[in-house]
């Protein structure tokens, strides 16, 4: 575990575009991700040099029997929390570009086999 004091603990569920602001949504359906996981929110993390921890075993209150896990981020450089999930949730949505992209390249690359 980081050793500071004071940290931000981040769910996937903050991003979550299927969930409502009740269930635990953070951020407007806007900027949301359709389907958040917590591999997307540490490279997000990664990409804005920030220190962070994965901790699979832990639930989100509101949604504990369907929760994946949560990180914990150090805040060096952040200001509050409310900044650094707008950060996250701008790099997570770009991220999702980015995947699209890369499944319409191995789409075209993939070759059918001729049946006959």
């Amino acid at each position: 575990m980081l050793r500071r004091k004071r940290y931000y603990v981040l769910y996937p569920e903050y991003f979550d575009k299927s969930l409502s602001r009740k269930q635990g949504r953070k951020i407007p359906k806007s900027k949301a991700v359709d389907d958040c996981k917590l591999s997307k929110i540490a490279y997000a993390c990664k990409h804005l040099n920030l220190d962070h921890q994965i901790e699979k075993e832990k639930k989100y209150s509101k949604n504990w029997w369907n929760s994946d896990g949560r990180i914990i981020v150090n805040p060096e450089g952040i200001t509050n929390k409310t900044e650094l999930i707008r950060r996250i949730a701008n790099i997570s949505r770009k991220l999702k570009k980015v995947e699209k992209s890369q499944d319409q390249k191995k789409g075209k690359a993939t070759v059918k086999p001729k049946k006959g």
